[in-house]
Order: C-alpha cells, then sequence, then structure tokens
C-alpha cells in the first residue's frame, strides 16, 4: 500500500515506475505466454487441457480417413527420468489420400509428415493447442502449387477448432527459419540403411522409439506411388524436457524424428532436424550443452546407417 502522506511529486514519480513496472510484466507475459513461433497455428482457452486433448484424440478416432501414428505425453515421460514438466502432450496423426501428393512433390517433406498437435498448459494456467501450419511445410520444403494443402490447412485448423470452440491464430512463416534439415548420404542400400539405424537406437539405453512410419507402405495403402521412405520418432526426455521447458512449442519438434528414403536415382538419404535451428525456431537462447551433445547424438546416429554392412 502507498503511503498517504507521500508529496504529489512523489506520489506523480511512484505511479510512473508502477506503470513501467506493469509494462514490462505485461511484455514478461506476453514472451512467456503468448506463442510467438513463426509457423504455427495456436489456439489459448481456459478449458483443462486433459479434456480438450480428450475430445481431440475422440475426433481423430471417429474420422475414417485419419489414423493416429503415435502419442507422446512428455509430462510423463520426464517424469520418468525425474524431471518436471507441465501438461504436454503431442499427437502425431495423418491421412495417407492427403499427404502422399504432398511427399510426391518433395519427399523430404516426410521429415514434416505425419501432422502433429500439442496441447499444453502455459506459464499461466492457459491450455495452449498448437501445430506446424501448412505453410511453413510449404515454405521449408519448398513444395509446389498442391491443392491437398489447402485441404490439409482446413483440416487442421477444424480439428483444433471443434475442440476448442475457438478460431486458429496462425503466425506468419519466416523465411530464415524454413531450413535446417541435416542431409546424410548412405553408401549402402535403402534396407540396410533404415535397419543399422533402428539396430543403434535400440541398442541405446536412454533412447525410446516411439513410431514407426512406412511412408510408401501408406500411400500404397490409398492406391498412390511413393519411392521408398520410412520415418523413425524416437526420443531421450533427459535431452528434450529442458528444450521443451524454455520453450512449450518446443514440443511440436520432440521427439526428434529421422528420415530415410531413396530417391528417383537409387540414392539413399537419411534426414533429421538440426537441434540448433529447433533452438532458433522457438527462440530458445540457452541450453547449448545439451544442443550439442543432442546434435553430436544425432550426427552418430546418422553415420551409422550410413555406413551400414
Amino acid at each position: 500500500m502507498k503511503p498517504k502522506t507521500l508529496t504529489s511529486i512523489l506520489f506523480s514519480a511512484l505511479l510512473l515506475v508502477s506503470a513501467c513496472k506493469d509494462n514490462n510484466d505485461n511484455e514478461r507475459y506476453l514472451i512467456n505466454n503468448t506463442p510467438d513461433t513463426a509457423g504455427i497455428g495456436y489456439v489459448e482457452t481456459s478449458d483443462a487441457p486433459a479434456d480438450i486433448y480428450t475430445t481431440i484424440i475422440s475426433n481423430l478416432n471417429s474420422n475414417d480417413n485419419i489414423g493416429i501414428v503415435a502419442e507422446v505425453n512428455h509430462s510423463e515421460n520426464a517424469q520418468n527420468v525425474g524431471l518436471s514438466l507441465d501438461f504436454t502432450k503431442t499427437v502425431y496423426f495423418g491421412n495417407p489420400a492427403l499427404g502422399t501428393p504432398v511427399m510426391q512433390n518433395n519427399i523430404e517433406a516426410g521429415l514434416d509428415l505425419p501432422q502433429r498437435i500439442t496441447v499444453y498448459r502455459d506459464e499461466d494456467g492457459d491450455t495452449v493447442v498448437t501445430y506446424n501450419s501448412i505453410d511453413y511445410i510449404i515454405n521449408r520444403h519448398n513444395l509446389g502449387n498442391l491443392s491437398t494443402t489447402t485441404m490439409i490447412a482446413d483440416a487442421l485448423s477444424n480439428i483444433v477448432s471443434t475442440a476448442t470452440t475457438k478460431e486458429v491464430i496462425l503466425n506468419a512463416v519466416n523465411s530464415q527459419q524454413t531450413d535446417g534439415i541435416m542431409s546424410v548420404t548412405s553408401t549402402t542400400d535403402f534396407d540396410s540403411t533404415y535397419n543399422s539405424i533402428i539396430s543403434t537406437l535400440n541398442g541405446l539405453e536412454n533412447i525410446t522409439i516411439m513410431a514407426e512410419l512406412d511412408h510408401q507402405a501408406n500411400a500404397q495403402s490409398v492406391n498412390m506411388d511413393l519411392m521408398p521412405a520410412k520415418l523413425i520418432i524416437f526420443g531421450n526426455p533427459e535431452l528434450g524436457t529442458p528444450l521443451m521447458s524454455a520453450s512449450k512449442t518446443t514440443a511440436l519438434e520432440l521427439p526428434q524424428k529421422m528420415l530415410v528414403y531413396e530417391g528417383s536415382n537409387g540414392e539413399v538419404k537419411i534426414l533429421y532436424n538440426d537441434p540448433f535451428y529447433i533452438a532458433e525456431r522457438h527462440d530458445i537462447d540457452t541450453n547449448d550443452e545439451t544442443l550439442t551433445t543432442i546434435s553430436q547424438a544425432l550426427q552418430n546416429i546418422a553415420a551409422s546407417g550410413a555406413s551400414a554392412d
């Protein structure tokens, strides 16, 4: 409480200081709680995150054209390694009839497919539902004009809007943050490369494979053709949790993804996201030691596939 005996000058000065403090607090609130990551769609709601997430899962399961690939409970994974993370869950899902044409245009887009939606509780206690916008994927992979991209954009918006009864906000794509893809050329065939990576991951004690996705088989299930391409989703909560603690939208990038594909010339490539790119995109300016550790681990895993016997 302000003393009633303050002079008018001092009182005015205190008001000015207070106003500046409030403005600074508001700025911190915006930085901490309003998702400003480029190339995402999001909704904020006061509804409980568990309820929103359950509704999204129910809606996805009710659509025969959509398949849920994996559900990742980041909070539970953090707890399992003695760390703490507020409610954060990600669901991976896809519709091959819509996603396959995207990969036919540029098979490297398979690194960002299937789609994923993350639900988390922010520092203010509100629920945020977020996903990578289709514009982000188009720009990142230099996709041409595809009719299905509009359908994907509408589907993502409808899924989130239906679950939250709110309109999705789309953050513009930052053209300077649409790369970050590490590429390694394998010296052996597709199957040997992929199997060697899986074997390496299974031999690493702290890493868990969350899902394996065969993009080519999914394309064939809807009578479409695609070169051999498989995605591995895997992670280590001890390394990923600190990144999500620094910026919750990082959950859209975690667990790690590694795409193995065969090009039309028979060349086999291994793709994965540069951890430092992820940090830049989600405005993480600390955790350099963790990022270096992740980067080295990904390099080693990719190398194990590239030089498979």
